[in-house]
């Protein structure tokens, strides 16, 4: 008679076998990618080093996640990896070139069809090699520190030849900014287009499932804290500096699909950047801001991406003559109820600066 010690290990690795046929691999997928497309010239005195056309390629490693509990997250099937970009400015002497390594998610916003279309938001690290300097390269205002950060957000359409092999054609929004850690520090926005194709190991064929109705309907309050260290300019009587800018934000969320949210939030910033000038100018400038916020939030999974119009409602220092601005956000869940990130703020095409973010969702 067989042991009960022995025929209970025999039931667990039985059940262990049977859960992993049950639970498929994520299926890895290497890419390559190529761009083409123009810089947006966003305020006048960039617009004689904007005409240029930049190019690059890319090469990248993802996995898609098609386990259920996966698709649970968002009622969708998603993408995540790295990727490495070059791209070439079209400009030697004054842009030079960029070498960026970005972390993205992907989710497919269909999937049933030979031809699907999905949606990615990364954010990354970005060296320039060739960045403003006040004698050798005054035009370039665009960014002024060798290492920089990358945001992107692109648009593909998707043609799956076969179960190993998936062209595409992709529209990327791209911009580039070091934080606001090192002025001057415009931001580089530069729209591209290009072609695809993926390749897979192992065939992909992607079972259709059931949505379910988690979060259509239901409210959710948040709240974050942020920081980042933006710069002050060298003058004559002072050194380059850079101060703490510390914030915090809360407000709620409506979910009107599994997918979107409007959000409404008010944000408190110090920025200490701001009471270091007030200092220099031998003012006696309240150096907080108090911001109120509108916005929406693209929902996958564990990804946010939000778009925020943030009102002014108090701002005693005078850093800028508009009354709006905007915030883009891209956040990560970690269990079910704490986020990390990073936030992009921005008046019109001109980046100010660049955050690091944590927060939590109630």
């Amino acid at each position: 008679m067989m042991k009960p010690s022995v025929t209970v290990v025999l039931i667990i690795l039985t059940s262990i076998s049977a859960l992993a046929q049950e639970m498929p691999v994520n299926p890895v997928l290497y890419g390559i990618r190529t761009h083409y497309g123009f810089i947006i010239p966003h305020s006048s005195e960039l617009q004689d080093i904007s005409q240029s056309n930049p190019w690059g390629v890319q090469i990248e490693w993802s996995k898609l996640m098609t386990r259920k509990r996966s698709w649970d997250n968002c009622n969708c099937y998603a993408q995540t990896g790295l990727s490495f970009n070059y791209f070439n400015y079209g400009n030697p002497d004054q842009l030079g070139n960029s070498y960026n390594l970005i972390y993205f998610a992907e989710p497919l916003l269909s999937y049933k069809k030979r031809v699907f279309y999905s949606l990615r938001a990364g954010a990354g690290v970005t060296f320039l090699d060739q960045v403003y300097d006040e004698e050798s390269n005054p035009e370039n205002t665009f960014y002024s520190a060798p290492l920089s950060f990358l945001l992107l957000l692109n648009f593909n359409i998707n043609y799956r030849i076969s179960p190993h092999y998936t062209a595409s054609v992709t529209a990327h929004y791209n911009h580039i900014s070091n934080g606001g850690m090192r002025q001057p520090n415009k931001g580089m926005n530069f729209p591209t287009f290009g072609l695809g194709l993926t390749y897979s190991p192992e065939p992909i064929t992607l079972e259709e499932r059931a949505r379910q109705n988690q979060r259509r309907g239901t409210l959710q309050g948040y709240a974050r804290l942020f920081g980042t260290l933006p710069g002050v300019d060298a003058t004559e009587e002072f050194p380059e500096e850079r101060k703490l800018l510390l914030g915090l934000s809360g407000g709620g969320l409506w979910y009107f699909s599994n997918f979107n949210a409007l959000n409404l939030g008010v944000e408190l910033v110090r920025d200490g950047s701001f009471k270091e000038k007030a200092e220099r100018a031998g003012e006696d400038y309240d150096h907080h801001i108090i911001g109120l916020m509108l916005g929406h939030n693209f929902v996958f999974g564990r990804f946010t991406f939000n778009q925020q119009i943030g009102y002014y409602a108090y701002r005693p220092f005078p850093s800028t003559s508009k009354d709006f601005y905007q915030r883009y956000e891209l956040l990560y869940l970690i269990g079910k109820r704490y986020q990390i990130g990073t936030s992009l703020k921005a008046h019109g095409h001109v980046a100010e600066n660049l955050d690091v973010r944590l927060g939590i969702l109630f």
